[in-house]
């Protein structure tokens, strides 16, 4: 029955709409769409944009598993309060992260947002935004395989406090507008403690340690991660497992999440094109990285640059290109172009 409905869908989108029907020289044009291969049963498709690749959606409760295994974590608020969606987010898939795990899909032509609901309510979302393709289309799409994704390496995760740099909206604060190390140090602590962080706590210990270190160091602006990790730390918050590690390949930053072990990461925060930065953006960042998605290839952030930076994904390459350590100082110009990060662990 469904693939019954699949092919009638295909068919009246071929019939009806002819210039929405994908040929093999389209491939711009594909991500982030649901594709119904219309020269054949008109089976159904979801070309991921992360990656380009097609998964096969079968029945509703397949198409259903398959779209939220693919989501990227986004607030309520966010979802909620936005009609056109940027885009970067075009075609994918959002998990509301404060509610009960609602997933919206994006849709490309119009980035509005469409929600997905039980099993069911994908499988009608993919037959009305459905794109018809050929064959020979199709065929230069290359298939995902979740299951081979997930046998390279499963998605980690690790449960870390969130707090912005400035936790009640205090930008106009310098210790809070400078507080990015301050901020990651105190997530990285509080995780490797086991212990919750409320905001008032959060803004008392970053005006507290932006503080302790102008004193005692005469800097509070922008650390250094060998500084970060002596002056804020093991100074300030008295914990003394983290260590700077020099130079890293992508590989690295990945294996000690696997170890369960948490990062602290300069950036170059332009280079992130976070959204809800202000533009355009920090030239000198630091961010905590507590997780890996080998599917989407992302890497799972805190980011105390914006309210919205719990479990904020960034795509891999693009958050490790932007890794640069860079000098104690007041917003130094940074050539530099060494990947260092801070290791915390238990």
């Amino acid at each position: 029955m469904n693939n019954k409905l699949i092919k009638i869908t295909a068919a009246i989108i071929i019939t009806l709409f002819p210039s929405v029907v994908f040929g093999a020289t389209s491939t711009s044009l594909r991500s982030g769409y649901i594709l119904l291969q219309v020269e054949k049963n008109g089976e159904a498709w979801y070309v991921f944009p992360k990656t380009n690749s097609r998964y096969y959606l079968n029945r509703p409760a397949d198409a259903f598993a398959i779209m939220k295994k693919l989501a990227i974590g986004a607030k309520h608020d966010y979802i909620a309060n936005t009609i056109t969606f940027p885009a970067r987010l075009s075609g994918l898939i959002l998990l509301d992260t404060d509610r009960n795990g609602e997933a919206y899909y994006i849709y490309p032509k119009d980035r509005h947002k469409y929600y997905l609901g039980r099993p069911d309510d994908a499988f009608r979302i993919m037959k009305e935004l459905g794109q018809g393709i050929s064959t020979a289309g199709l065929a230069a799409i290359p298939i995902g395989n979740i299951d081979a994704a997930q046998e390279g390496g499963k998605k980690i995760l690790l449960d870390v406090p969130f707090t912005s740099q400035a936790p009640f909206g205090g930008w106009s604060d310098l210790r809070q507008e400078d507080g990015c190390e301050e901020a990651s140090s105190l997530m990285a602590v509080k995780w490797a403690l086991g212990e919750k962080l409320p905001p008032d706590e959060a803004l008392d210990k970053i005006i507290g340690s932006s503080d302790y270190t102008q004193k005692k160091y005469y800097e509070y602006r922008d650390i250094s991660p060998v500084d970060t990790v002596n002056w804020i730390i093991k100074d300030y918050f008295n914990y003394q497992n983290a260590a700077v590690k020099y130079n890293v390949t992508m590989s690295e930053v990945i294996a000690e999440l696997k170890k369960g072990n948490l990062i602290a990461a300069p950036m170059n925060g332009q280079a992130l094109h976070n959204p809800f930065f202000t533009q355009p953006g920090p030239i000198n960042h630091m961010l905590v990285i507590r997780g890996y998605d080998p599917i989407k290839s992302t890497f799972i952030t805190n980011d105390p640059g914006t309210r919205h930076g719990e479990l904020y994904e960034y795509d891999a390459k693009a958050l490790y290109d932007a890794i640069r350590a860079y000098p104690t100082g007041s917003h130094e110009i940074n050539k530099s172009a060494k990947k260092d990060i801070i290791v915390i662990w238990k």
